[in-house]
Parts: C-alpha cells; sequence; structure tokens
C-alpha cells in the first residue's frame, strides 16, 4: 500500500492543526501545498484523515478485547480459587483425624487470604498501581473515544 503524501512530507501535526482550527480539506490542502512546495491534494488529506479514524478505532478493539480477555482471565482464577476453598474446607470438615482437620481449616483460611488479597487488588484497595494502570487506560480510552466523536462532530473524518 502506498504510503499517505501528509506522512511522507510529515505533514500530519500541521494538517490536524489547520483541521482542529476549522478549515475545509481544500483549505487544508492549499495551505500544506503552498508550504511545503508540492502539490497536496483534497485527497491526499482525505484519505490521511480516513486512516487515521481506522487506526484510532483498531487500536481502541484490540484494547477493549485484551481487557475482556484479561477480566475472563481474572474471574477464572477466582472461580479456581472458590472451588479449592470449597474442597478444603469438606476435607477438613470430614477429616477423621484432628492434625488432618487443622491442616485443612490452615489451608482453607491461607487460600480464603490469597482470595481475599487478590480481590482487594481487583477492587483498588490502597497501594496496588495494577488498579490505578487500568482506571487510567479507561481513561484514556474514554478520551481517544471522545476526540474521535469530537473529530466526527467536527467533519475531520468526513470530506467537505
Amino acid at each position: 500500500m502506498k504510503q499517505n503524501k501528509l506522512i511522507k512530507l510529515s505533514l500530519e501535526s500541521r494538517a490536524i492543526e489547520l483541521r482542529e482550527s476549522g478549515n475545509s480539506l481544500d483549505d487544508i490542502a492549499a495551505v500544506l501545498s503552498s508550504e511545503v512546495q508540492q502539490k497536496v491534494t483534497k485527497s491526499d488529506v482525505f484519505r490521511y484523515f480516513k486512516g487515521n479514524e481506522k487506526i484510532a478505532i483498531q487500536v481502541i478493539e484490540k484494547q477493549d478485547k485484551l481487557k475482556v480477555a484479561v477480566a475472563e482471565v481474572e474471574i477464572s482464577t477466582i472461580e479456581q480459587r472458590q472451588h479449592v476453598i470449597a474442597g478444603l474446607l469438606l476435607l477438613a470438615q470430614n477429616a477423621e483425624k484432628e492434625h488432618v482437620r487443622v491442616l485443612a481449616f490452615r489451608e482453607a483460611n491461607n487460600a480464603l487470604d490469597s482470595l481475599d488479597k487478590r480481590l482487594g487488588k481487583l477492587s483498588g484497595s490502597p497501594g496496588t498501581q495494577d488498579v490505578q494502570t487500568v482506571i487510567n487506560i479507561n481513561q484514556n480510552n474514554l478520551t481517544i473515544k471522545d476526540k474521535i466523536q469530537r473529530y466526527r462532530d467536527a467533519g475531520l473524518f468526513n470530506a467537505q
């Protein structure tokens, strides 16, 4: 696939600046052409903005799919831990010897503590940077989605 002329000439930031200032695609093409002393067409500008929209949407979709996969793994891990804890408690209740019962209850208690820590991590208890990272990613995704919507509303991705 041929590289877009705006990218080839390193005009991306200037094109965005002009577009955010309310210039039409024709105006942007004219300004860029005069600034670089090369012909930049309305089609070049349109394809650049259209390509950026597609890339931004693909990035957001990949991030959303990754978040879903991570959440599914977390849920699966929690369910497996609950199953182990239930088994340990059953073993403790049915153990014939006292020392086996004590060991099973101790391990069940350790497993519950481990699950509590894991759930605390997921709920955002103090000191967990992973949760803050997820929150930051979510806010960043909203910012990207809002920006795409603003660009669409402003006609940044549409030919004029």
